[in-house]
């Protein structure tokens, strides 16, 4: 067996392992322990989320377990789109934030005007990607439909 093919088995099997313990990390809130709330910082959080550390570490679970699925998945897609998994793994992971700053009054309230820039980051990044696709598919050069295309500018100056 080559470097190369030992190197992917082993990258397939981590995946895998992560993807299978999943669904046992999704619940592990259910057998967290109240003394893990001890810890200063997790101290803190659970007293700003309202003292139950079911609850926290339920939220916690809640937005953490998706964007470790989302990012596996952003990882390993080898689509044209895989950009666009970007916005649902950068919402959780706002989300996420959200709950470990303390004096946040709301949890997930605001974080759509954090996640609007990464929208068009990765539309952007999609498109041009479709462009270049669609491209190679059909075998146009772009820069000839480029050429046809008047500027605004020559418009409206000539």
């Amino acid at each position: 067996m080559s470097k190369s093919n030992s190197s992917a088995l082993i990258y397939g099997t981590v995946i895998a392992v992560v993807l299978a313990i999943m669904p046992y990390f999704f619940y592990s809130y259910e057998a967290a322990p109240d003394s893990l709330y001890e810890l200063s910082f997790l101290k803190t959080v659970n007293e700003s989320l309202g003292g139950d550390a079911y609850i926290t570490t339920w939220l916690i679970t809640l937005k953490l377990v998706p964007a470790i699925l989302f990012l596996v998945w952003f990882l390993t897609c080898k689509h044209w789109w895989y950009h666009v998994i970007i916005i649902p793994f950068s919402m959780y992971v706002f989300q996420l934030i959200t709950i470990f700053i303390t004096d946040v009054e709301y949890v997930d309230h605001h974080e759509i005007y954090f996640i609007i820039p990464v929208v068009i980051a990765s539309l952007s990044a999609s498109y041009l990607a479709r462009i270049k696709v669609f491209d190679r598919i059909h075998g146009i050069d772009i820069s000839e439909i480029e050429d046809d295309i008047k500027k605004p500018s020559d418009r409206f100056f000539n």
